[in-house]
């Protein structure tokens, strides 16, 4: 039975942004912080146990019982807490089951918290239901940054990496890269698994077994890490793109012992390269807990509901089947399905997507198909999985604004949804949203909730009497620093946008810029000036475009195998003709069993990754119109 309503979501850093679509196809649009909490300050007192706040007054009649209430001082601890009895819209009045704290009065700060990702409180406000209430079956399409922001702050599961004997070290070696040739004092990032079990086997590039593992030797080897208490593990053999055999005997005797997370790199990326090939299974392996628990408490929710996840590229799965290394642009890449489509229908041909958002700044370019990359470093990381083509830069509203003693800066620390900006009332730090509060482009009466403007000056005038004091000793007036702040922002997201135009061989002055994102306003005709841009395109929904995009989106699958033939003329050999036709079928029942009809299931597009013999390198190629798969690799070349 289809579901009557559904609900488009872009879980951000500091806001989830929500379009809901009604049975009448009516679409209505909210924002709420990506913590799960509702600001709101105290107009009044009303008794001993009531406050009122008019900012509650569009809220739906008693929505707010059984939520938790702080209060907050100025520098945002709490100073007193309660549980909500009360709700009433038409005077915005709120009572509680406990007496109000004497430190509570007029101007004090609150936050409501029911306990319940920010999805299913924005879902809640659309159907006016209150905690009691059970969701009834909904469609749900979402996008969210929890495997990015898990990856970038390292705070996955507890992972160990599980490999032939004799390669436990290949991941930190790595492939020798040299990003920074002539820094004195290189730093890597840390590997993201924490223990190695080397498997005494071995199997040939041609999948030969010249030595098979020892399944009791490898039950005992992994049942120290589950005794040590590693919650996942990445499985990534030698070879293992020729055959699954070895690791599908560790993989078994895994579960054996007790483990339930398992990413094996024959299922996740079965091609050559065991440097990109571990990287990935790790990554997966080290983000599935987070994802799947996440995924489970939405669940538990929306029972019955239709639960679909955006992936990397551009696709939906159900949430069932989204796994780590799908999830790393999880929210971005529903902004380039959005600006693409917008900019389409609005008659640009080409067009640049300028997402800024409150963690970071995503670009990317559009020139009547999707760019996709399969081979990438995220957050220093290397994944081996398609993914939109997406340059992020660690500038959004949330970036905090700072001096190191030196020189000014602008990110890459972000305050996110909790403390957020110090705007927020939270006592956060001094961020680009502050800046654009203090400078008059962002106005407090059209935010969603109130804004402390004083706690802006309070930081500005302090940050400018710190460098006043400091070696460089320069004077700057809280305008001036407020200005300069506002200059680096947009320095750093030009580069990016020279990254995906420029540097790529584009020329930006032909194509529109599309801004979209809450902040992407504030900066987007500095952008253009900058890259001489002529028009900027901004859409009725460009502050939640990313959530326009996950409603706009396809089911869609992607298979892929190494084969590692020759291609001696146009005709492909049998065994790629042979692997295009097995890859296809099963791509296509992948999605028939989403529930999409036969006759709405396109034809899979095909493409080789091609290079000379003897080179490294390779090339996506996309299937030519004329069958000349020769010829288009070396018009790309």
């Amino acid at each position: 039975m289809p579901a009557d309503w559904e609900f488009w979501i872009d879980v951000g850093g500091t806001f989830t942004d929500c379009i809901c679509r009604s049975p009448d196809d009516s679409l209505s649009t909210l924002k709420v912080l990506s913590s799960g909490v509702t600001k709101g300050v105290v107009e009044e007192i009303s008794g001993t146990d009531r406050i009122v706040d008019p900012g509650r007054r569009p809220d739906p009649d008693g929505f707010w019982v059984g939520y938790t209430i702080r209060f907050l001082s100025d520098s945002g601890r709490t100073i007193h807490t309660a549980r909500i009895r009360k709700s009433q819209s038409a005077n915005g009045l709120l009572g509680m089951e406990q007496l109000l704290s004497p430190q509570v009065g007029a101007g004090t700060r609150y936050e409501l918290d029911g306990g319940e990702e920010a999805p299913i409180l924005a879902i809640r406000r659309a159907l006016s239901l209150s905690l009691n209430e059970s969701i009834p079956r909904v469609s749900v399409r979402l996008g969210t940054t929890r495997g990015t922001n898990a990856l970038l702050t390292r705070k996955g599961a507890r992972t160990a990496f599980v490999t032939t004997k004799g390669f436990g070290d290949v991941l930190l070696i790595g492939n020798q890269d040299r990003p920074r040739l002539f820094d004195l004092a290189i730093q890597k990032p840390a590997p993201l698994f924490e223990q190695t079990v080397e498997i005494d086997e071995r199997m040939d590039a041609d999948g030969n077994v010249l030595k098979a593992p020892d399944p009791a030797a490898v039950r005992a080897d992994l049942q120290k890490l589950i005794d040590s208490g590693v919650e996942s593990i990445a499985i990534c053999l030698l070879h293992a793109f020729a055959s699954s055999e070895h690791e599908q005997v560790v993989e078994d005797a895994a579960r054996e012992v007790g483990f339930t997370e398992i990413s094996t790199s024959n299922r996740l990326s079965p091609l050559i390269r065991i440097v990109s090939r571990g990287d990935t299974t790790v990554v997966d392996a080290y983000l599935n807990p987070i994802l799947r628990d996440y995924v489970e408490r939405l669940r538990s929710s929306l029972v019955d509901s239709d639960l679909r996840m955006m992936t990397s590229a551009g696709g939906l799965v159900d949430a069932d089947s989204f796994v780590g290394k799908d999830s790393i642009l999880s929210g971005p890449a529903g902004g380039v399905i959005g600006f693409s489509r917008v900019a389409t229908q609005a008659g640009f041909e080409k067009s640049i997507g300028f997402d800024m958002g409150g963690t970071s700044t995503d670009v990317s370019r559009f020139d009547g198909q999707y760019e996709l990359e399969f081979e990438t470093q995220k957050a220093g990381v290397r994944i081996v999985a398609p993914m939109l083509a997406i340059e992020t830069v660690a500038a959004g509203g949330g970036s905090v604004c700072g001096f190191d003693g030196v020189r000014l800066f602008v990110g890459p620390q972000s305050a996110g949804a909790d403390p957020g900006p110090a705007c927020y009332g939270r006592g956060g730090p001094l961020t680009v949203t502050d800046i654009n509060v203090f400078l008059g482009r962002v106005l407090p009466q059209h935010f969603p909730f109130p804004l402390d403007v004083d706690a802006v000056n309070a930081r500005l005038s302090q940050l400018c009497g710190e460098i006043a004091g400091s070696p460089l000793g320069r004077q700057y007036s809280p305008v001036q620093l407020a200005e300069g702040f506002r200059r680096i922002a947009n320095a750093n997201m030009v580069r990016a946008l020279r990254r995906i135009s420029v540097a790529k061989g584009y020329d930006p002055s032909e194509y529109v810029l599309v801004s979209f994102g809450g902040a992407g306003s504030q900066h987007a005709c500095a952008m253009a000036r900058e890259l001489g841009i002529r028009t900027v395109l901004i859409h009725p929904f460009a502050g939640i475009l990313s959530a326009y995009g996950m409603g706009l989106a396809d089911v869609r699958r992607f298979a892929e195998r190494s084969i590692l033939t020759g291609l001696t003329n146009d005709a492909l050999p049998q065994s790629v003709e042979t692997c295009f036709h097995e890859l296809g079928e099963k791509a296509h029942r992948e999605v028939e069993a989403e529930g999409v009809p036969k006759v709405r299931i396109q034809r899979p597009a095909r493409s080789l990754d091609l290079r000379y013999l003897g080179v490294e390198s390779t090339i996506n190629v996309a299937e030519p119109a004329d069958g000349k798969w020769r010829n288009a690799y070396e018009t790309l070349h």
